[in-house]
């Protein structure tokens, strides 16, 4: 069964050719960090075409492209769109057309409207970018890595990592099969949006029996897997993350200075 997440393009051949992929997915978790700080801190024009100018370069690094960012924010549409007409509409100041109601589309609103659109777009396409560009075990081994001082507070670790891991490679999986299986049932005719109730009704029996038992097979190998890895254990394997390289190195250093950047700015 395909995941409904396009590959992970960290691969061994693309890694030689593309900075990114090159680098230690602990940098790049942290690049993203201050990235997605640095963007959601910013209050000016000049700031936010700064925070967008490094999810640019970003994809460039990883040779995903525009094309990439702007399908990360297809999901998010109408959420985007919400963020827009809050701020349009209730933001009180100058009109911006003569005529019009001291609260409806003013100066003020729409700059702020602009801002708040652009900081949350920049936030989705550069986390996007991340979760495009890591493995699901790769990404939530480094999220693990990052929360590993918070264990001596009593925060489980290695539960966080194991649900992350879940999260970002096994429902995404399960969502696509549920689609799948929709569309089986009504090849035989057997349709959720049947005009008759009752046919409705049996298709949502099968339908949801159908993914049950696939789930439960599906969970089964799924223990294995994780069993294999290591979670099973009482002690948890050390994993082994890639040789870190002078990439990584000049990715982390230049993170730290693009968020230093940003706090003098301030």
């Amino acid at each position: 069964m395909k995941s409904a997440l396009p590959p992970p393009l960290s691969t061994s051949v693309k890694n030689a050719s593309r900075p990114w992929l090159s680098c230690d997915p602990r940098a790049r978790l942290l690049a993203t960090l201050v990235a997605s700080a640095v963007i959601l801190a910013a209050s000016s024009w000049g700031q936010i075409g700064s925070g967008l100018m490094v999810v640019v370069l970003l994809h460039l690094s990883s040779g995903t492209g525009p094309g990439a960012a702007l399908n990360s924010l297809r999901p998010f549409r109408f959420l985007l769109l919400f963020t827009l007409v809050l701020q349009v509409g209730f933001a009180e100041g100058t009109p911006l057309l003569p005529g019009t109601l001291p609260r409806a589309m003013t100066i003020e609103g729409s700059t702020a409207a602009a801002l708040a659109l652009l900081r949350l777009a920049g936030v989705i396409a550069v986390s996007a970018h991340l979760v495009r560009t890591t493995s699901p075990l790769e990404l939530a081994r480094s999220l693990g890595w990052a929360l590993t001082p918070t264990a001596r507070l009593g925060v489980p670790v290695r539960e966080v990592t194991l649900v992350t891991a879940l999260g970002f490679h096994f429902f995404p999986v399960l969502l696509d099969e549920s689609r799948q299986v929709r569309a089986a049932l009504e090849s035989r005719g057997i349709s959720l949006r049947h005009p008759r109730l009752r046919l409705r009704a049996r298709a949502l029996l099968f339908w949801t029996l159908a993914v049950l038992f696939g789930m439960v097979d599906r969970s089964t190998r799924l223990a294995s897997a994780l069993e294999a890895r290591g979670f099973a254990l009482p002690r948890k394997q050390a994993h082994r993350f890639p040789s870190w390289r002078v990439g990584s190195t000049v990715l982390v250093a230049a993170s730290l200075m693009l968020a230093m950047a940003a706090i003098c700015a301030r």
